[in-house]
């Protein structure tokens, strides 16, 4: 699978990747109500709009009409793995009663609907593209929507439309437990199409955003297909981040199940106390 998913992504220097697998879910609690108005305005029509907003002609990935006619047409895609694949890390990182995750990228992955319905509650679900936070919103469904309200009756999954690089106070600084992406680092470097510089510029900032957005202590943990050289080396010179699984390496959790049973690399970091 992730050969195939290499294949696709040299289609157009950065084609599009992607491919079948289970469900997902995703859900989170917001303080501010008028915060939340806010963004579920921004996300169903698509209002948000970055300063550092730069679409490179020669390069789907970094243009949000692709990403809009690509959720219109696919109406379910994983990047690299299902949840069932995954679950077994994430536990070993996460609380799932407790922690409060960030899935950037989410796009049509149905994984945001499978990590809801096996008990994760506190998620929070972010695309660049708002018609990928409309197909978030469509497979969860009103019934899961509608048992997610708090007292006030206020929807407790949160659905964003944000650009990685600059997120634009989407989210609280420090805010997270926990970041999980599948495949949205590899996307955001393959947006600078022949412009490594520009690429290499994406990723850092993306990084930089997201993980401003993590609580010291708190995890990020990564699928990767493509560029993970890139990514573990953006970390690396990072002075806040602890590499707890580096490209390469075979993670083996308590339970016997090995990473390298899961298409592209697994990649875990925390983020320091001091």
């Amino acid at each position: 699978m992730l050969s195939m998913i290499s294949a696709m992504l040299c289609l157009d220097s950065v084609g599009a990747f992607a491919t079948h697998s289970p469900r997902g879910s995703s859900v989170l609690h917001s303080r501010e109500k008028w915060a939340i108005a806010r963004r579920r305005s921004a996300a169903w029509w698509g209002l948000h709009q970055s300063r550092l907003l730069q679409e490179p002609e020669n390069s789907q990935f970094g243009r949000q009409d692709y990403w809009n006619k690509f959720y219109k047409k696919e109406a379910n895609f994983s990047w690299y793995a299902g949840w069932e694949d995954l679950k077994p890390f994430v536990e070993e990182f996460v609380d799932p009663a407790n922690d409060r995750i960030l899935i950037p990228g989410v796009g049509n992955d149905a994984i945001l609907v499978d990590m809801y319905d096996d008990g994760y509650t506190k998620l929070a679900a972010m695309d660049y593209a708002a018609e990928g936070i409309e197909r978030c919103r469509e497979m969860l469904g009103e019934s899961r929507l509608a048992a997610s309200r708090d007292g006030t009756g206020m929807e407790q999954v949160e659905l964003v439309v944000a650009d990685a690089r600059d997120l634009q106070g989407a989210f609280e600084k420090e805010s997270f437990d926990a970041v999980l992406e599948k495949g949205t680092l590899d996307a955001i470097f393959l947006s600078g199409g022949h412009n490594k510089t520009l690429a290499q510029q994406n990723l850092d900032l993306s990084i930089s955003e997201l993980g401003g957005c993590v609580k010291p202590g708190g995890v990020w943990i990564s699928i990767a297909g493509v560029v993970d050289d890139q990514i573990q080396a953006s970390f690396d010179s990072r002075s806040e981040w602890d590499s707890l699984v580096r490209q390469g390496d075979l993670y083996v959790t308590e339970e016997g199940f090995t990473s390298n049973n899961v298409d592209g690399s697994l990649l875990v970091w925390r983020r320091r106390t001091e």
